[in-house]
């Protein structure tokens, strides 16, 4: 995984300040929720220490993540999000970043009235930021209060909001966030959703995605080679089943190194910037026997655009337990919608703006849980 953001995803360092950070604060909350009905003792004072000094640790974990922002840009907010979605969720990062910040200087601030030390995990205490004065520590007392409150709240939208993107909208915006382990256990969290469907492990030697665009009226074939299709699928529960796969750009092969080389470039594909391409269902249909559609959104470049996609499908039983299951499937994609191919490339009198996909998938289908 990358360190630094690309277009599209949020590199290492960034997935890193997020998740300690976010650790830490909903330790220091519950813990200060708690701290002050602790007897008095050496434990409440040690209980004490540790909340200032990750409360600090939080403060620098801010503002070295607001540096690495200016530094290393952070993606754009995903295509299929409305005005008032993206909107809101600004509101939500920008008061996360400014309670964050204020509330350990409130906490600083009301120890240094106190005339207590803020000593972090032991070293020389950091200086007073203001004089011993009982009254100012009221006041920084309320208002280290009301802030942890602000801040339980916005948490609280910020991870709702997350919640819902992931298994109401089915789009993006929590797992390009996620570090790769939790990303996998995220997307096992829906399996409730899969529980009475098939999972189909696919057979890649078998299983084919290719394109057919025309080049000055004549048409040639490329494919993708590498792609990772995740499939739990089940006729008789369309409600329940869900399909994502994820192809690798630069694995797209026509027969012509040049063309090759063109195809992943900026002008086009632009693989460096945009390794990953991804169609991910909505709903599915049927539309006939063994003949279905599916509502999805395919993300190029970045773009998510909402596609329907209609497919065959076949199952055939190979033991008691065991089904092979083929699909196939074909849809018509607009590369404008996807702004694949720039300047004279946009010309659709050279290469033709309606451009085939044709996918086949053979795979073993487990048993449905039960």
């Amino acid at each position: 995984m990358p360190l630094k953001n690309s277009a599209s995803q949020y590199g290492t360092v960034t997935k890193a300040f997020h998740w300690v950070t976010a650790a830490i604060v909903i330790c220091l909350l519950a813990v200060g929720l708690l701290m002050d009905d602790l007897p008095v003792g050496v434990l409440k004072l040690n209980v004490y220490n540790l909340h200032k000094s990750f409360g600090i640790t939080v403060l620098v974990l801010l503002i070295g993540r607001i540096c690495w922002h200016i530094i290393n840009k952070k993606p754009g907010p995903v295509e299929t999000l409305k005005l008032w979605e993206k909107n809101l969720a600004a509101a939500i990062h920008y008061s996360l970043y400014v309670l964050l910040i204020a509330q350990p200087l409130a906490g600083w601030l009301m120890s240094s009235a106190a005339g207590r030390a803020v000593s972090v995990f032991g070293l020389p205490p950091l200086p007073d930021l203001i004089e011993k004065n009982q009254e100012t520590v009221r006041v920084y007392k309320e208002l280290h209060g009301d802030i942890g409150t602000l801040i339980m709240i916005v948490l609280g939208l910020h991870i709702a909001a997350a919640l819902k993107h992931h298994f109401l909208d089915k789009d993006i915006v929590l797992k390009r966030m996620l570090p790769v382990i939790l990303a996998a256990a995220v997307l096992l969290l829906p399996s409730s959703t899969f529980a009475n469907v098939r999972q189909w492990n696919t057979f890649h030697e078998k299983s084919s995605i290719a394109f057919r665009p025309k080049q000055l009226g004549t048409e040639f074939k490329g494919t993708f080679d590498l792609f990772t299709p995740s499939i739990a699928f089940a006729p008789d529960n369309l409600a329940e089943s869900k399909a994502v796969i994820v192809i690798r750009i630069s694995s797209a092969h026509t027969g012509a190194q040049d063309r090759d080389e063109a195809l992943i470039g900026k002008d086009w594909f632009d693989a460096a910037q945009f390794p990953d391409a991804r169609f991910e269902t909505k709903s599915f249909r049927k539309t006939g026997e063994g003949t279905y559609e599916a509502d999805a959104a395919l993300t190029i470049r970045n773009i998510t655009v909402p596609i329907t996609l209609p497919f065959r499908l076949s199952i055939a039983k190979k033991a008691p337990d065991e089904e092979i299951a083929t699909m196939d499937g074909s849809i018509i994609l607009d590369r404008s919608k996807f702004q694949l191919g720039t300047g004279q490339l946009a010309d659709t009198s050279i290469i033709a703006n309606e451009v085939p996909v044709d996918i086949h998938l053979v795979a073993l289908a487990s048993p449905a849980k039960k």
